[in-house]
C-alpha cells in the first residue's frame, strides 16, 4: 500500500510544506499587528535548525495556556445542561478515539508494517499527545475544587490560583 507521500516528489511536499508554512506565517505576522508588538522579524542563526525539535518544544510556563483553557471553558458550561451533557459526550469521543488511534498505529509500527509512513505517523502521534494532555487536564481533581470553585498550578513556578 503506498501511502500519500509516497506519490509525491520530493519537489512536490516541499512546495506543500512551504505552502503551509507560508499561510502560517501570515497568520503570525496578522497576530502580531493586532497585538501592537514592535514589528521586525527577529533573525535568528541557521543553527537553530540543528536542533529544530527543541527549539519548537512548549516553554514549561506555556503549558498553562494548554491546560487552564480547556478547564475554563469546562467550568464555564458546568451548569448548563445540554452544553455539559455535548461536552461529556465529546470528552468520551475524544478519549476512545486516541486510545484506539494509538493502538493501531502502535500495532503497526511493532509488525514492522511496511505501509508505515514514518513523517506521518511522527506527526499523528504529536497531535494525538497533544489531544491526550488536553484530556488528562481535563480528568484533574483538585482538592477542595468543586462546580464553583477551580485551582490551578501555575507550571514553571511554585505557585497556585
Amino acid at each position: 500500500m503506498l501511502k500519500k507521500s509516497a506519490t509525491l516528489s520530493l519537489k512536490q511536499q516541499t512546495d506543500k510544506l512551504k505552502d503551509r508554512l507560508d499561510s502560517k506565517l501570515a497568520e503570525a505576522e496578522e497576530l502580531v499587528k493586532t497585538t501592537g508588538m514592535p514589528g521586525g522579524v527577529p533573525n535568528p542563526p541557521d543553527s537553530v535548525l540543528e536542533n529544530l525539535i527543541s527549539e519548537c518544544e512548549d516553554h514549561q510556563f506555556w503549558m498553562n495556556f494548554k491546560k487552564a483553557a480547556p478547564m475554563l471553558f469546562c467550568a464555564a458550561v458546568e451548569h448548563n445542561a445540554d452544553i455539559k451533557q455535548v461536552r461529556d459526550l465529546s470528552f468520551m469521543e475524544e478519549l476512545l478515539k486516541v486510545r484506539s488511534m494509538m493502538h493501531i498505529m502502535a500495532n503497526k509500527l511493532g509488525q514492522n508494517d511496511a505501509s508505515v509512513d514514518v513523517i506521518e505517523y511522527s506527526m499523528a502521534t504529536t497531535m494525538l499527545e497533544n489531544k491526550l494532555n488536553v484530556l488528562k487536564s481535563l480528568n484533574t481533581t483538585v482538592e477542595g475544587d468543586d462546580d464553583n470553585r477551580l485551582t490551578f498550578n501555575i507550571q514553571g513556578t511554585k505557585k497556585a490560583v
